[in-house]
């Protein structure tokens, strides 16, 4: 048996896309059994328990000890589960996570571990202050050294953080994969794509305006468009913000604002023409995969993107999959996006953030994970 580790992550579309259906695909592949062992907010636990189970029924569940400062308690919960199951390996999802695995493995009851990196932990806590404890945050960089230089085998979401790794931690080692946030098992891409007669054109922001979503980047860049062009119309698929709202008082029945159950996403995206994804430039951001970068193609749309983000932005401009925005260059809107472009884009979805493009590498990581010695 593998158990794959995650903490303090809590139900959610990407909770889906990126963990329960992981481990699902993982269980496909036939090289040993994967249990999901989640730990989770003790607020709340029986509802986040309810609904990981519904994704993944036979997943372990458990309360985390409360208080964020109290997080290395929770190695008490993997020794007392590793003492029962004996794993073979854990696949960890962060840095937290990667050192109970860490210790789990120092004192023999289990093999191998696998660093699950989904960006860079120490620089987002640094840039973004997830939590505003110094203390804590002081914290994330010897964490992520370990994580990055003990484990057995490491997952990167970019080859960005790769590159991360070894300048900020001196990894150059070959013991990694490289797999980008992938696409949920019900992804949309069979929405059909329809013709349209207006010449609108439909841009599309998906996520959260806070944080580390640079919704003042966003702005700068809607504002000229609105304001010089009256075919452009922006969907905000976003929970409700006061800077959404202005923007749509600015520009009356040409910014909307809506949110809706995951399930419909996909079919409100393929009404659209342009997706959109900025960020500022940060390290947190020049290593990502953001999941809604697949989830835009997949759905038909092109992507308008900020500079520097993961892996992407270069995939914009190399395979021509949108508008890259960067100072200094325009940004010109040439009108609806056809049918045969948004088919295009959509093919590419398919080739490249699919989980069975990366059955060879998820393969690799689990045979490190259950070798015997």
């Amino acid at each position: 048996m593998i158990f794959y580790l995650t903490y303090n992550d809590q139900p959610s579309g990407v909770y889906w896309s990126q963990v329960t259906d992981v481990v699902a695909y993982l269980n496909g592949l036939g090289h040993g059994r994967v249990r999901l062992v989640a730990l989770v907010s003790v607020q709340g636990w029986r509802t986040s328990r309810r609904r990981i189970k519904e994704h993944a029924p036979d997943a372990i569940v458990l309360p985390m000890v409360p208080r964020m400062r109290n997080w290395r308690w929770n190695l008490a919960w993997l020794l007392l589960l590793c003492a029962v199951y004996r794993p073979s390996g854990i696949m960890a999802r962060g840095v937290m996570a990667t050192w109970m695995a860490l210790r789990a493995r120092d004192r023999g009851l289990v093999r191998r571990v696998c660093f699950d990196g989904r960006g860079a932990y120490a620089a987002e806590w640094e840039e973004y202050r997830i939590i505003d404890d110094d203390a804590l945050i002081g914290q994330f960089r010897p964490l992520e050294q370990e994580a990055v230089q003990r484990s057995d085998i490491r997952l990167a979401v970019s080859q960005a953080l790769v590159a991360h790794w070894g300048e900020r931690y001196r990894y150059h080692g070959q013991d990694h994969v490289v797999i980008p946030c992938t696409l949920a098992a019900r992804d949309g891409s069979n929405v059909p794509i329809k013709a349209r007669s207006d010449a609108r054109i439909r841009l599309v922001y998906s996520g959260s305006a806070a944080g580390w979503q640079s919704f003042q980047l966003l702005e700068a860049l809607l504002v000229p468009l609105l304001t010089d062009d009256a075919r452009v119309h922006v969907l905000f698929l976003s929970p409700p913000d006061p800077q959404v709202d202005a923007l749509g008082l600015r520009y009356p029945g040409r910014v909307e604002q809506t949110w809706v159950d995951a399930a419909k996403v996909a079919d409100i995206l393929a009404e659209q023409d342009l997706g959109i994804l900025l960020r500022e430039d940060t390290i947190t951001n020049r290593v990502s995969s953001p999941t809604k970068f697949a989830e835009y193609l997949a759905a038909g749309l092109p992507v308008m993107i900020s500079n520097a983000i993961g892996d992407f932005t270069n995939a914009v401009r190399t395979h021509g999959l949108g508008v890259v925005v960067a100072e200094g260059e325009p940004l010109n809107l040439a009108g609806p996006t056809s049918i045969a472009e948004r088919e295009r884009v959509r093919a590419y979805a398919a080739q490249h953030f699919t989980k069975d493009v990366y059955r060879t590498s998820y393969a690799r990581i689990l045979c490190v994970l259950c070798e015997r010695p």
